[in-house]
């Protein structure tokens, strides 16, 4: 094998390819199934057509004198969408709470409480009490909901794709009376037999999170003029990292201060992170919402290198899993669990036919909420902790059904591909295309900043949520590779050289 241009040419015998489905567009006629309105420039505005300083087509890829990597296998059919195997039996929801420095926090008492109960108002509420449990030796804990759940639970779950999201706590105190709080967020799949859905199957096989508790000593309430609650003009370069395949800090601090210096187990010069707490579940809780505001998304992303062409589809409803973002004091942030939200948008978003030379991310506008929950025990003051959380899919007044984020044509051609995983190659023959249709994108880790805060997304495939590349004709070989694997299992994003 020599040059690009003298080597390993697209086979001339077309073969068979499945179909999908067209996709139900909304706003324009060409292409028949893009959603985004068209612009004239190439600003970070969904549906700009123009490429910016495009490498020319003539039919070769561009390439340079050194060997070029061994092509993978050359992909014959697109993938069937899988449908959900049904599953049965009630949910059971995990997870593991430590001590500030990871020992175990044994035989504590855990509540759990459904994400969605939150006033859209000024109101307070106390949530509703799903149920307790206790932790094991080793710190972690484990319920199971009941077959038949009531009322109010199963519209939450029927309204977000058969999943309840809940928030799992622990709220005990320090001998000298210090509050000493965890918080996690886990998702149970309710929705089973013939009723199956895809948010259930993955609810189902979600990983317990670790999840340390720490003081809260704030007293006073953050309120939604505090700089720290301040809305950013979100931007392209803001929604989207330039490695996607990490997650969120750690900590994070919304001014933009270090958060090197910060001890989240030390306050007043006590350092918590070893005293044993009672075991809790003597506390009230109470949830008010402190502000709200959409924030743009990244959801996914499309490449196409060469001659190809790149789609993203993601259709009706929210298809994502979200990292919440947590505080003691409204000023230092962290992720801790994740909440899938699978409620309907309305209508399909996405884009078609772009390329060649082209690959951006995707977003959609997004409505958080920074929720302040606060926790009063018996014969002390009430403390105020934060957690951020995604609520629904909410186009802002005369903003966009959704737009382009960050261009990431930097992850496809020759250099990507030389240092691709071999494992993870394969080609397409001319005219062909291939659709991950199940699996999970790579993370997100600066999905959006919301009120400051960095946060993390996964999104889930499937019939009517996917991206695709579809070769031309040119003449040379059409290479793609997935970021995390086999483009035949869960490559998380198609690349393309």
């Amino acid at each position: 094998m020599g040059n690009i241009s003298g080597r390993r040419l697209t086979l001339a015998t077309a073969l068979g390819v499945v179909a999908t489905s067209a996709v139900i567009g909304l706003g324009i006629a060409s292409p028949a199934h893009a959603v985004c309105t068209q612009s004239t420039s190439d600003s970070p505005g969904c549906g700009s057509t123009s490429v910016p300083s495009p490498t020319p087509t003539t039919g070769v890829k561009p390439t340079d004198s050194g060997a070029l990597p061994t092509a993978g296998p050359l992909i014959t059919a697109a993938p069937t969408p899988s449908t959900p195997t049904p599953v049965s039996g009630a949910a059971t929801v995990k997870g593991v709470f430590t001590l500030g420095n990871g020992k175990p926090l044994a035989d504590a008492t855990v509540t759990l409480t459904p994400v969605d109960e939150v006033p859209q108002d000024d109101s307070i509420i106390t949530p509703t009490t799903v149920g307790t449990t206790k932790t094991a030796s080793d710190g972690s804990w484990s319920f199971t909901l009941p077959s038949t759940l009531p009322s109010n639970l199963r519209s939450y779950a029927d309204a977000n794709g058969g999943v309840l999201s809940l928030e799992a706590y622990f709220d005990g105190s320090a001998p000298d009376g210090t509050l000493l709080t965890g918080t996690d967020y886990v998702d149970a799949g309710v929705a089973t037999g013939s009723a199956t859905t895809e948010g259930s199957v993955a609810a189902r096989a979600e990983t317990p999170s670790t999840v340390a508790i720490h003081p809260d000593v704030d007293e006073t309430a953050v309120a939604p003029a505090d700089s720290t609650l301040v809305d950013t003009a979100d931007s392209a370069s803001d929604a989207a990292d330039t490695s996607s395949a990490t997650s969120a800090n750690t900590w994070q601090s919304v001014d933009g201060t270090s958060t090197a210096a910060f001890k989240p187990d030390t306050v007043n010069g006590v350092d918590y992170s070893a005293v044993q707490p009672d075991l809790g579940g003597d506390c009230l809780v109470t949830k008010h919402v402190v502000k709200k505001h959409d924030y743009y998304t990244t959801i996914g992303e499309a490449h196409a290198y060469y001659d190809t062409t790149a789609a993203f589809e993601y259709n009706n409803t929210l298809s994502s899993t979200w990292g919440i973002a947590t505080s003691v004091d409204g000023a230092h942030w962290s992720i801790t669990g994740k909440i899938s939200r699978k409620n309907s948008t309305g209508h399909a978003v996405g884009f078609s036919n772009q390329g060649p030379y082209w690959a951006k991310r995707f977003q959609v506008p997004i409505e958080y909420q920074d929720v302040d929950r606060r926790t009063t025990c018996i014969g002390r003051r009430a403390k105020h902790s934060y957690s951020i959380v995604p609520v629904k899919y909410d186009i802002p007044a005369g903003g966009e059904v959704a737009r382009y984020g960050d261009d990431v044509r930097y992850e496809d051609g020759l250099t990507p591909y030389r240092n691709s995983n071999p494992a993870y190659r394969a080609r397409l023959d001319q005219k062909q295309y291939a659709t991950i249709t199940s699996g999970n994108s790579i993370t997100y880790g600066v999905a959006a900043k919301v009120f400051g805060v960095s946060v993390s997304l996964d999104t889930e495939y499937g019939a009517s949520h996917y991206q695709k590349i579809t070769a031309g004709s040119g003449r040379s070989e059409h290479d793609i590779w997935g970021a995390r694997g086999k483009i035949s299992g869960n490559p998380g994003v198609i690349y393309s050289y």
